[in-house]
C-alpha cells in the first residue's frame, strides 16, 4: 500500500486486508491542509464505506482517489470487478447493506464509471 499526496489530491492503492485507518488518516491530513475540515467526518465516512465494498465484493484490493475541487470534494474507489454496486433497502436482521444509503445520504451526488484502459469500475461521490 502506498499513499501519494498531491497538492490537491490524495492516491492510495489498497489491497484486501488493508487497515481502512490508515486512508481515513491521510484523508483528514489531506482535508486539514486543504482548508476543508468542514467536511472531514463526512469524507471519513464515504471513504470507509466505499473501500469497504471492494474488499467485501472484490477478489483484488482497489484504489482510492479523494481530489478537491474548489471547496468541493470528489471520493473515486476503483476495483477490478465490472458489477455495478446494488443499493438494497436496509434489512433490520442484516449487520451490513447500509453502505450505500449512508454514502448517498450524505453525498451531493454519487455513481459509477466504467475504468478507462481497465477493467473494472469506480464508485465516487461527491461533498461540498
Amino acid at each position: 500500500m502506498g499513499i501519494t499526496l498531491l497538492v490537491d489530491a490524495v492516491r492510495l492503492r489498497f489491497e484486501r486486508g488493508t487497515a481502512a485507518g490508515v486512508a481515513r488518516r491521510a484523508v483528514r491530513e489531506a482535508l486539514d491542509r486543504w482548508k476543508l475540515a468542514h467536511l472531514a467526518d463526512d469524507a471519513v465516512l464515504v471513504t470507509t464505506e466505499l473501500m469497504q465494498n471492494v474488499v467485501r465484493h472484490t477478489p483484488d484490493g482497489g484504489e482510492l482517489v479523494v481530489r478537491r475541487h474548489g471547496d468541493a470534494l470528489r471520493i473515486e474507489v476503483a476495483d477490478t470487478s465490472a458489477a455495478e454496486p446494488t443499493v438494497r433497502a436496509p434489512d433490520p436482521a442484516r449487520a451490513g447493506g447500509r453502505g450505500l444509503p449512508i454514502v448517498a445520504a450524505v453525498a451531493r451526488a454519487w455513481g459509477t464509471l466504467a475504468r478507462t484502459g481497465n477493467p473494472g469500475k469506480v464508485v465516487w461521490a461527491e461533498l461540498a
